[in-house]
């Protein structure tokens, strides 16, 4: 390569031209052009699946699925939100957030609130009296229920389930209405009319027909005119939703971006100057840093990559891994140019002798992390991607750009450098450990590593869009509050959809359908992570043909005579045989329009549309919906598993999916399952890109050292830092996210660059000398040295991740630094243990 300089001297200006050339092209397009956007949604991490093709499928077939927004209302002074002037103002706020959906088209479908479910039964049961004009709770009660005829708290199996959902997840905790049953027994001689509670929720159900990002700005907005609300009342409201957790991170992302470049520049700056002491020893290298992350985030922009907030860690990890390349080559430079006068050949000599294990380096942390165009993921493949290519440019700007800075402004002649830092003392005494305790330091690697195995096991995976959210921002308060105020708040849905099988046109088999519908029904009464479920004689809060029959037989005895349906024991089940149509009776229902649920206003025709596709008579599509509550990811797996046992499969007798083979395909569907779904891709996106970083490591090694063993022994260290990562996440109650579940590849891409820097310096030493300690502390205080410092400026590099205000990030941060430590730490001490003790195994074979 040598031989080379003066052609690399005449190109140095056209590499330089072409080099600026791009990157200022790529900064306009990133600036000016087209700007990329961040846009992290659950729907984005799903990955592709049976049940998620299902669900877009079958649900083309029905309206599209509620997405709702929860208000968190609570007094300023703590005080009861349901003393009547409080639900007044309540409702004066109410109609005046009514106004404004209705200014943009109408973006609340329906409003569970409750001011409006009062207002409901003063329309119905006292000729449309203003709540406004109600002075007392015993006013209230006098106008809506007769108290000589009413039982408490009712009968009628829409009340009871109504009845239950307001008390889990419309009233907090610390409701007390105790007294309103005796109050109610008596005539209003004893007891209390009174209710109180510290808050209440407010469900508002938007327009799901709008896009994603027309749903995000809009409740935005909405949010903004609650925060108003709270300003100028003495309610507060607190705002929380799916799309609102998305719009929040995309719109703190960028600024999340541009913060910890900052950081890292300037810590990347701090650390050139402490190492080289020069300005051109921290410019030049700083300048390729920043075309290579001009060039990552440009090129990744011009290919039409979706960015989401993972992109956030790339441009830290890219100067992490970059500033390692420029150290070692501008430490090689600075000796070469001490003998060398032409700047040319002393770069490319640099290079040269760099160039294996620079090369395969970047091969490694390349493979690593292009690994995860295996994953199901589609955020973490363009993560994967980010990243590769992010290496690729920090390399070609360290090696060509940086090249062509030295050669067109370095002046000619020999030149005294700094001299490089080499820490002798430190080198000696490390040596001399090693040869005295190299059992020990081996002993000692291997109980760490298998501790790291046993810890290992019990490491959990978990994902949440609000891991990308600072756990101090409103949204965040919000979400607690929900989650400690409420038995059922924040709850998601989960769909068991049903199509008839392949080899049928309907899903004809009214007895067994129906049989399976009720044993699912009972299942959910039973269930605890089911809103209102949880005993025999629970009301489940769930939507679907079987609740709607019941509520229909359960209303009209008749038409449940008419269509062969009866209730007993709290049941729905078959009639008069020759009576019994299924088909035919939600038909009936889909033809009517008068109310069939007070609490929303729906009719029977609306319950039928959101729950059964007809044709005519014939049942073609069903959906059943259900409101479950989990808010971690345990929660999810746990309720998941549940729902697919309680489906079972074709050949389990007896469960659902068994009894309607052939008949009808059943799939779990909706955004729990997705997440469930994006749980199961981290883990596999784990094993495929460890497996496939670890073959690659080994097979580089292995054409480099032609031999198993040595590529064995270079390998190890690399191996166990990967353990000791892991080990390390479980000591700091880590868990597999998103980000983590790359660490155990990374591991492995960074701790083979140390690896192969510290074997080929020993190699070299070796041959030069006949007494292998003097070559390893020469090794150790040169290469070791280099080594040191660069794993320094990686790690700090990466430690910048912690000044991320997303939990997430921060983790990865912290875990990455953690694997350039422990790489560094077995590649300097146990690798060269190692390295001896092949030497000493070989040597007595001869």
């Amino acid at each position: 390569m040598r031989g080379q300089s003066a052609t690399f001297r005449k190109y140095s200006w056209p590499i330089l031209i072409v080099s600026i050339a791009l990157t200022a092209g790529l900064v306009v397009d990133l600036a000016f052009v087209d700007t990329p956007s961040f846009h992290t949604d659950l729907a984005d991490f799903a990955p592709e699946s049976d049940s998620a093709d299902a669900h877009d499928r079958i649900n083309e077939q029905f309206t599209e699925e509620t997405r709702p927004l929860f208000v968190h209302v609570t007094r300023d002074d703590g005080g009861n939100v349901l003393d009547i002037d409080s639900l007044i103002l309540m409702n004066t706020h109410l109609s005046t957030v009514e106004d404004k959906s209705a200014s943009m088209g109408d973006l609340v479908e329906n409003w569970i609130t409750g001011p409006s479910i009062l207002q409901i039964a003063l329309d119905e049961e006292a000729n449309g009296t203003q709540l406004s004009d109600i002075a007392s709770w015993e006013e209230m009660l006098n106008l809506v229920i007769d108290v000589n005829e009413s039982d408490c708290p009712g009968d009628v199996s829409k009340q009871r389930e109504v009845a239950q959902f307001i008390l889990d997840g419309m009233l907090n905790k610390d409701f007390d209405g105790s007294e309103i049953c005796l109050w109610i027994e008596t005539n209003g001689e004893n007891g209390s009319a009174s209710v109180s509670a510290s808050s209440t929720l407010w469900i508002l159900e938007i327009d799901p027909s709008l896009s994603t990002e027309e749903r995000k700005i809009k409740e935005d907005k909405l949010r903004d005119l609650f925060h108003e609300l709270s300003e100028n009342s003495e309610l507060n409201y607190g705002v929380a939703s799916l799309d609102l957790i998305s719009h929040d991170i995309d719109e703190g992302t960028f600024d999340n971006l541009a913060t910890l470049i900052l950081l890292a520049v300037l810590v990347v700056v701090v650390l050139l100057a402490i190492s080289f002491r020069s300005v051109r020893g921290v410019v030049f290298p700083l300048v390729g840093l920043s075309f290579a992350l001009i060039w990552t985030y440009g090129l990744l922009n011009l290919s039409g990559a979706r960015f989401t907030a993972l992109e956030v860690a790339v441009a830290p990890l890219v100067l992490g891994l970059g500033i390692d390349y420029s150290i070692h080559l501008q430490r090689r430079y600075n000796a070469f140019r001490a003998e060398l006068e032409d700047s040319a050949e002393s770069w490319l000599a640099s290079c040269a002798r760099l160039s294996t294990p620079l090369g395969l380096a970047v091969i490694t942390t390349v493979a690593a992390f292009l690994a995860n165009i295996m994953s199901p993921l589609p955020p973490l493949e363009t993560f994967g991607i980010a990243l590769a290519v992010g290496v690729i440019s920090a390399f070609i700007n360290a090696t060509v750009v940086v090249g062509a800075l030295h050669v067109v402004l370095d002046s000619s002649g020999k030149t005294v450098p700094a001299d490089p830092i080499r820490m002798p003392r430190f080198s000696k005494k490390l040596v001399e450990f090693q040869r005295s305790q190299q059992a020990i330091v081996f002993i000692i690697a291997l109980i760490i590593s298998g501790a790291s195995i046993f810890g290992a096991m019990g490491l959990e995976t978990e994902f949440d869009l609000t891991d990308f959210l600072d756990e101090e921002m409103e949204i965040m308060e919000v979400r607690e509050d929900l989650d400690s105020s409420y038995e059922s708040a924040g709850w998601k849905l989960i769909y068991v959809l049903m199509e008839p099988d392949n080899s049928m046109s309907e899903i004809d088999s009214d007895f067994v359908l129906l049989n399976e519908m009720r044993g699912l029904h009972n299942d959910l009464a039973n269930n605890h992570d089911v809103v209102g479920g949880g005993g025999s004689d629970a009301s489940p809060s769930y939507e679907g043909p079987y609740k709607v029959l019941y509520d229909a037989v359960d209303n009209d005895v008749m038409f449940g005579e008419e269509f062969g349906l009866v209730i007993t024991g709290g049941d729905l089940r078959r009639g008069v045989a020759s009576q019994f149509d299924m088909g035919a009776a939600l038909q009936n229902l889909s033809e009517n329009d008068s109310i069939a649920d007070p609490f929303t206003g729906d009719s029977w025709s609306d319950r039928i549309d959101n729950t059964v596709n007809l044709d005519e008579d014939k049942i073609i599509h069903i959906r059943i919906e259900v409101r479950v509550d989990a808010s971690t990811s345990s929660e999810t797996s746990k309720v998941v598993e549940w729902f697919e046992e309680e489906l079972g499969g074709t050949d389990d007798n007896g469960k659902m999916r068994s009894e309607l083979s052939g008949v009808a395909n059943i799939y779990v569907t909706g955004d729990l399952v997705a997440l469930q779904n994006v749980l199961d891709g981290l883990n596999s996106s784990q094993l495929s890109s460890t497996a496939i970083s670890f073959i690659v490591s080994f097979i580089v090694l292995l054409l480099l050292t032609r031999r198993a063993v040595p590529a064995l022994v270079v390998l190890t260290p690399v191996v166990l830092a990967t353990l000791w990562v892991v080990g390390s996440m479980v000591i700091l109650s880590l868990k597999w996210n998103v980000l983590t579940v790359m660490v155990t590849a990374l591991s492995l891409g960074i701790g083979i660059d140390y690896s192969i820097h510290m074997w080929r310096r020993f190699e070299a030493e070796r041959s030069r000398r006949d007494d292998v300690w003097e070559a390893l502390e020469e090794t150790i205080s040169t290469t070791g040295v280099a080594l040191v410092l660069s794993a320094g400026t990686t790690a700090l590099g990466f430690l910048v991740l912690l000044f991320s205000p997303m939990p997430v990030v921060q983790q990865f941060g912290l875990v990455t630094a953690l694997t350039v430590t422990f790489s560094l730490i077995l590649s300097i001490i146990v690798l060269p243990v190692l390295l001896m003790m092949a030497e000493n195994t070989s040597g007595s074979r001869e």
